[in-house]
């Protein structure tokens, strides 16, 4: 299963295109699109491994 890097929960792998559309340059029409997979809950960068046990401890220490 794969786990989101941004929150550190298992997630499911999805496909969005973060292209810029449609675009004209010069009088050259096109369309970007540029299809990335991410993390479904976050849209963020995905791995297989799931996160170390480090990851969690920085996170629950208060900030002083």
């Amino acid at each position: 299963m794969p786990w989101c890097c941004a929150c550190k929960e298992e997630c499911e792998v999805i496909e969005v295109d973060f292209g810029i559309g449609s675009y004209e340059y010069w009088g050259a029409k096109g369309v970007d699109i540029r299809i990335e997979e991410v993390s479904s809950c976050c849209e963020e960068d995905w791995t297989d491994e799931p996160p170390e046990e480090d990851d969690y401890e920085e996170e629950e220490k208060p900030n002083g």
